[in-house]
């Protein structure tokens, strides 16, 4: 008899709106290479995260691209408000 084991993700990436926020917030203030080195360096922050946690390559994969997302989405409304609420 074999037993099959999940790991339950009581806050994913995606859902630490904080986070979410602070990057975002972060990230619209910087161009260019700073800006993608900042994103770098907090993807590979959240990638040890979900490594230390034990988290298989697929599910650290899931994690960062539904953070990703968030954090995109987070960005356009950022630049909406910026932008006086012009898309």
């Amino acid at each position: 008899m074999s037993i099959d084991f999940c790991k339950i993700i009581i806050f994913p990436l995606d859902a630490r709106i904080g986070k979410v926020r602070r990057t975002a917030s972060l990230l619209y203030k910087k161009h260019g290479e700073d800006a993608e080195l900042y994103w770098k360096q907090v993807i590979a922050a959240n990638r040890k995260h979900l490594i230390r946690i034990g988290l298989t390559a697929e599910q650290q994969h899931e994690q960062l691209s539904g953070f990703s997302r968030a954090v995109q989405q987070e960005l356009n409304s950022i630049a909406t408000l910026w932008d006086g609420g012009v898309a």
